[in-house]
């Protein structure tokens, strides 16, 4: 009895010390929890802070020019098409249509029109994806992850392999993301995390292989490498043309054969 006590009180002390070693080398180190909101959190991180030191009037500009509140600002979503190299930024506006805010040049993407199905072929993703995660620390500067492979995706590709990490982010290469530059995705990068911090949880991302207008359809429909894509680019453009026609953003959920389906917005004023 005498020495379980006595290594009870030896494992006891070692924990105490342990644990105060610890608190000392946290307070040293000038560890403190995080606290505030998302923005005041991403500001922490040098290069989100310069930002916003040279950027944050220039946007706050361009909402009063757009009649978009600067304190809340407002649900952003991100329109990419491939073929024409452009990505729209729009913002949502207090009568819940969406207006666009920005449109940016993409400096690089790899691959061709088509959808990304496997790891390795270097595709940028199309389909309607949001996005999942904020790198202030990239080492391609700033970046934002989006979530492919999406329940479409996992269901429309039969590779055991499907990919993965695929972002928006800065500098001027890319092998199956989408390559901004530095300087643009300073732009895309402040008002994603002005979005989440006003409460958007979900940035819908839609990646389209062109503006899929009639005239496009039918050109791209009839060159005999892009006919396997028919369908599945039929189906995107469901989701095309209601933005188009609503400049709402739909809800989208995916059917058992991976087909997206598309509805109105269940409400245009809340956050989710």
């Amino acid at each position: 009895m005498k020495s379980e006590t006595s290594r009870f009180t030896y494992e006891a002390m070692t924990l105490f010390k342990t644990s105060f070693l610890f608190l000392l080398l946290a307070l040293s180190s000038g560890f403190t929890p995080q606290k505030g909101t998302f923005e005041d959190i991403q500001r922490t991180f040098p290069r989100v802070n310069d930002v916003y030191e040279r950027k944050a009037e220039l946007i706050n500009m361009r909402c009063r020019s757009l009649d978009i509140p600067e304190e809340t600002f407002g649900r952003i979503m991100i329109r990419v098409f491939k073929m024409e190299c452009i990505l729209e930024l729009w913002v949502e506006r207090p009568d819940g249509k969406y207006i666009k805010f920005k449109e940016f040049n993409i400096y690089a993407l790899s691959g061709f029109l088509g959808p990304k199905r496997e790891e390795g072929d270097k595709q940028v993703p199309e389909g309607f994806y949001y996005i999942r995660d904020f790198n202030p620390q990239s080492n391609y500067y700033l970046s934002l992850g989006i979530n492919y492979p999406n329940e479409s995706d996992m269901k429309l590709s039969t590779a055991e392999r499907k990919g993965r990490d695929i972002y928006i982010h800065g500098a001027k290469c890319s092998a199956g993301c989408l390559a901004m530059s530095n300087y643009y995705i300073e732009d895309i990068y402040m008002c994603a995390v002005k979005a989440r911090s006003n409460g958007q949880q979900q940035i819908p991302v839609e990646i389209f292989p062109f503006k899929m207008t009639d005239k496009n359809m039918l050109y791209y429909n009839h060159w005999g490498a892009y006919q396997k894509q028919t369908m599945f680019w039929n189906n995107l453009r469901k989701g095309y043309l209601y933005f188009e026609k609503n400049n709402r953003v739909p809800e989208v959920s995916v059917a058992d054969n991976g087909e997206y389906l598309f509805s109105a917005p269940a409400t245009a004023q809340v956050l989710k």
